[in-house]
């Protein structure tokens, strides 16, 4: 299954999604997903010495990628949540099971990004901090940030326990859900509300509305412990 925004699909000169078997694959290379490369390949059409891959370990630090010494391999973002580009033909990739995936596009200046917020990235106000270097570092505007937020865990499945209660700050436990049996949390609550206080105009936001833990389409940790992840992608045609 591949999901698009709504709203980035409506930007021509980029292309984006999030997809799941027979498409994904993991970050480390394996002889057995040959066949996911292949198709994935197929999806994109951009050979894959051109592609950009993140190795995520739920931090904040930023990417900027560059097309310079080929070689037949992708490239590695190392130890990047968030990439970011202006180069053409040149995808961006991250792996999720859960986690939010932030695709990013602002036309004025033709720059794309991706970011992975997990829980620990989104009260770590990763969200937050990802807009506001956009704006300082390349001058741009509130509005003319265009964000896509795909399929990731949503309130009605994630519940979660006092180790995650306790490390809420006091202005985020507003988001806590309690049930009669349970305590569950709505991270795109807490999302909406960093993009908010950056001044993203609501009209330039898309969220989907599909929960992974629900959806059989796609993976998730939570549901299953699987290791097989989505992938997030975006590249400038």
């Amino acid at each position: 299954m591949i999901w698009q925004s709504k709203l980035l699909n409506k930007f021509n000169e980029i292309s984006h999604g999030f997809v799941s078997h027979p498409y994904s694959f993991p970050f480390y290379f394996s002889f057995k997903h040959i066949p996911s490369y292949l198709r994935f390949f197929s999806l994109v059409k951009i050979f894959p010495n051109r592609w950009v891959i993140a190795e995520q370990i739920h931090g904040d630090n930023i990417y900027v990628s560059k097309i310079e010494n080929l070689s037949f391999f992708p490239k590695i973002a190392n130890k990047s949540d968030i990439i970011l580009t202006q180069e053409r033909k040149h995808p961006l990739i991250m792996f999720f099971a859960d986690c939010i995936p932030i695709f990013v596009y602002i036309p004025k200046i033709r720059l794309i990004g991706l970011a992975h917020s997990g829980w620990r990235g989104t009260i770590k106000k990763l969200p937050k901090k990802l807009i506001s270097e956009l704006k300082n570092r390349y001058n741009v505007s509130s509005e003319d940030i265009f964000i896509g937020v795909g399929p990731s865990i949503h309130s009605c499945c994630f519940e979660v326990k006092e180790d995650f209660i306790s490390q809420l700050p006091k202005e985020y436990k507003k988001f806590l859900i309690y049930e009669k049996d349970s305590v569950k949390y709505d991270l795109i609550a807490l999302l909406l509300q960093q993009l908010g206080e950056e001044k993203i105009p609501n009209e330039n936001v898309d969220i989907s509305n599909i929960c992974t833990y629900c959806s059989n389409a796609y993976y998730s940790y939570r549901r299953n412990k699987t290791n097989d992840r989505n992938i997030a992608y975006i590249f400038l045609k």
